[in-house]
């Protein structure tokens, strides 16, 4: 027989077999816990599943897409009257986000697609090419479409426009707090610098029609580089203005014909018919006469030139080679000399001279407008100027139309009265002071305005430039006849579809037609049209067109 074993060992048995059984215990209770942790996620899970089933998949999408589209209304840009796609869509933002939840992102763009107006669809369309609009997604279209039917206007008109804004004469409290309201934060002023609002300041000050250009230019930098500042302004202004007086300085007058006057012939009868005839002779014929004992001609064949012209013609030939020696004169009906060499005084034809005599006014020579002129190329405040040179005036004269070219410079009522040649009074506007520049030199003088076609360089400023020291062939540009046939030429080059017969198209403005409150659209389709007059009509819309 075995012997029983000891209590203590058989104690100890029975301790590891409980610690077993604990620790199987605890194993299947974690696995149980595991099951049911997998149990909740894996119903979580489907739960998650049927929602979005249920709202991408919506019962019926045609009636939701259709319940829809009926409480929004159609986009029609406009941006005249700030009708823009970002007006638009905030006011239905809200219903795409919430109440067309249950549809998906092509169908939201199907919904977008339908509610843009006929041209504003179509214009879409031609803005994605060669893409349709399906390829995009529903932010990406409303982005594009926020670009495309956008606001034209600048974040620098805005501001601008903030700045002048003022309450009206009938406009409530309320809507003048609104619209103040809207254009501050159209302002921007959170994103706004010191600088650029000095910037701004700057360029609003800026209110002469002679910084038109200069308004331009800023405007420009400041749209492309933000960061700029109020001196780097002030110093492209003084760059622009150095840029302006160089060019002005470099251009050179070219030729130029104007239709001004005609040279009046007038035959003044002499006793000396030999020196009368050489005045008459042109001007290197006259130069040859330094020369008494005559000079062979260029061919170098032996021939001599006479001293002087020939007395019956004018050529530079003897007498007794004259050709017109059996030519009869249509003036004097006299033989042997040409037409205006008569030797015989004729009554009418002297060329009287009026002494103007100025007592307290100032003359100013305003010949016909048919005699040769000459003209100066001058520079007044920065512009390209031409002046009749007129030392039978005592005044410089421009025109009203030219002073606005000037910038509407300051002017001051006239110190002195004017008097044409004639003797009748010429009506002075205002006079100014404006800085003058002849062939680079540069001075300060005072120039009348009148409201006639006259631009005279008197003796005030010839004196002050010293220009009847000078051959006037240096500084003047000598202007002769075009006949009026030849501007009308012109103006019809330039200005074709102004002279074109056909109709015109007005760009100007928009024509918009509007129905009364309490009348319908109504469609009318087209006439029809019998086939065998389809090319007689299209040619009569061709032609209307």
């Amino acid at each position: 027989q075995q012997q029983p074993l000891p209590t203590d060992v058989v104690i100890a048995q029975i301790l590891h077999q409980l610690q077993q059984q604990q620790a199987i215990t605890n194993q299947l209770l974690q696995n149980h816990h595991l099951v049911q942790e997998q149990q909740r996620n894996f119903m979580q899970q489907q739960g998650n599943i049927l929602r979005n089933i249920q709202v991408h998949v919506p019962p019926n999408p045609e009636a939701v897409l259709d319940s829809l589209a009926g409480n929004v209304k159609e986009f029609r840009y406009d941006s005249e009257n700030n009708i823009t796609f970002n007006a638009w869509f905030s006011r239905y933002k809200d219903l795409f986000d919430k109440d067309a939840a249950r549809l998906d992102d092509p169908a939201k763009v199907r919904l977008l697609m339908r509610k843009l107006g006929t041209v504003e669809h179509e214009r879409y369309l031609s803005f994605i090419l060669p893409q349709v609009a399906s390829f995009y997604s529903f932010e990406q279209t409303v982005e594009k479409l926020g670009k495309l039917f956008g606001t034209t206007e600048s974040t620098i008109s805005k501001r601008f426009r903030c700045l002048q804004l003022a309450k009206g004469a009938t406009e409530d409290y309320v809507a003048y707090a609104c619209r103040i309201n809207k254009n501050c934060v159209e302002f921007e002023l959170g994103k706004m610098s010191e600088e650029e609002f000095k910037c701004l300041m700057f360029v609003c000050g800026l209110k002469d029609e002679a910084d038109g250009e200069i308004r331009t230019r800023l405007l420009t930098r400041i749209e492309e580089k933000t960061d700029v500042t109020l001196e780097q302004l002030s110093s492209e202004c003084q760059r622009l203005l150095t840029l302006r007086h160089d060019t002005a300085m470099i251009e050179k007058p070219g030729s130029s014909v104007h239709v001004i006057r005609k040279q009046q012939q007038f035959h003044k009868p002499s006793q000396e018919p030999r020196q009368w005839a050489q005045r008459q002779a042109p001007r290197e014929f006259r130069q040859r006469q330094q020369h008494p004992g005559g000079r062979k001609t260029p061919h170098g064949e032996g021939e001599k030139v006479p001293p002087g012209p020939c007395w019956n013609c004018g050529a530079m030939h003897y007498n007794r080679d004259c050709h017109f020696k059996s030519h009869q004169c249509s003036e004097c009906s006299r033989y042997g000399h040409k037409e205006g060499y008569c030797r015989t005084a004729k009554k009418g034809k002297r060329k009287t001279k009026t002494n103007s005599v100025t007592v307290e006014t100032k003359i100013v020579q305003v010949n016909s407008i048919k005699e040769r002129r000459k003209f100066v190329p001058v520079t007044l405040n920065g512009v390209s100027v031409k002046l009749q040179f007129d030392t039978a005036s005592d005044i410089s004269v421009v025109s009203s139309e030219t002073w606005k070219r000037l910038g509407k410079p300051p002017t001051r009522p006239p110190k002195v009265n004017a008097k044409s040649a004639s003797g009748d009074p010429l009506k002075l506007e205002s006079e100014f002071d404006c800085s003058i520049t002849v062939n680079g030199v540069s001075e300060m003088g005072v120039v009348f305005v009148v409201n006639q076609d006259l631009h005279i360089m008197g003796l005030d400023l010839i004196e002050k430039f010293q220009l009847d020291a000078v051959p006037m062939n240096v500084f003047c540009r000598q202007v002769g006849e075009t006949s009026s046939t030849s501007i009308v030429g012109r103006l019809k080059t330039a200005y074709r579809s102004v002279f074109s017969t056909t109709l015109g198209r007005c760009t100007k403005t928009q024509v918009k037609l509007e129905l009364k409150p309490d009348q319908k659209p109504v469609f009318r389709p087209k006439r029809p049209v019998a086939y065998a007059m389809y090319s007689a009509v299209d040619e009569e819309l061709d032609r209307l067109e």
